[in-house]
């Protein structure tokens, strides 16, 4: 069959992110259904990329947490590497905010509790995600939220970013001022991260608003966010004050 990649059965074509292309598949060895992603010809070359990835999803496989997609294997069949994880019935964040343009701030808040638990337990393991987005968070039916993608950002470093297309060093709007500035990135630039995403899911709109990137990563480094009640003047004060914790400048002052 011309569909099978090594064991696996391949069925039809998911997504297509940064990395790769992510095909619903069937592990034909265990007869499970699983999400593959296979790396995108132009960074099969890349050597450094492809032991990257290895080690990366070889550290993010060790994470076993209900909120976290789980890693199966990680290796390269016929010289092409690739990734099997769970397979999900839900939607990415992005897709679920785009169909919804703005999530009451109870179930925005209950998304964002299980983002910060299966970030507390990556952090524990000594494992920073760098690239929280809603692209990165997977939606079931009954609003169970799963984190993927760890440390991809990490493999996709600076060199490779810029040699391969420009469509892969993304957006900065959830990116932490130290990322802006290439500064140290911690645990807390993950927090960082999710306090923007909360930002959005609520209000439908971003602490910081550009068209233009340079200016984008300049507002981030030196201008105080606008106010979860700029958007939405009902909102609990409580949980804008939350969200504006999260979105603290210095990492010091996050929680």
């Amino acid at each position: 069959a011309n569909n099978m990649f090594g064991d696996y059965d391949i069925i039809e074509t998911v997504g297509q992110g940064g990395m790769g292309i992510v095909y619903r598949a069937i592990d034909t060895s265990l007869g499970r259904d699983v999400a593959l992603k296979v790396l995108k010809d132009d960074l099969r070359s890349h050597k450094a990329v492809v032991a990257r990835l290895r080690r990366e999803a070889q550290a993010y496989a060790s994470l076993n947490h209900p909120n976290i997609v789980h890693i199966y294997s990680v290796g390269a069949i016929g010289g092409i590497p690739y990734i099997a994880m769970e397979m999900l019935d839900g939607d990415p964040l992005s897709k679920v905010m785009k169909r919804e343009r703005r999530i009451p701030w109870e179930r925005a808040l209950a998304l964002g509790e299980q983002i910060a638990e299966a970030l507390g337990s990556a952090h524990e393991a000594q494992i920073i995600h760098r690239d929280i987005k809603p692209g990165n968070i997977i939606v079931t039916r009954d609003d169970h939220a799963y984190v993927t993608d760890f440390g991809i950002a990490k493999v996709l470093n600076a060199e490779t970013q810029l040699t391969v297309d420009g469509s892969r060093l993304g957006t900065p709007q959830y990116m932490s001022p130290e990322r802006c500035q290439n500064a140290e990135i911690t645990f807390s630039s993950d927090l960082y991260s999710l306090g923007v995403l909360l930002f959005q899911m609520i209000s439908g709109r971003l602490p910081y608003e550009s068209n233009d990137t340079i200016d984008l990563i300049r507002k981030i480094v030196f201008d105080p966010p606008r106010r979860l009640s700029d958007f939405m003047p009902d909102i609990p004060e409580d949980v804008e004050r939350l969200i504006a914790f999260l979105l603290e400048k210095k990492v010091q002052d996050r929680p």
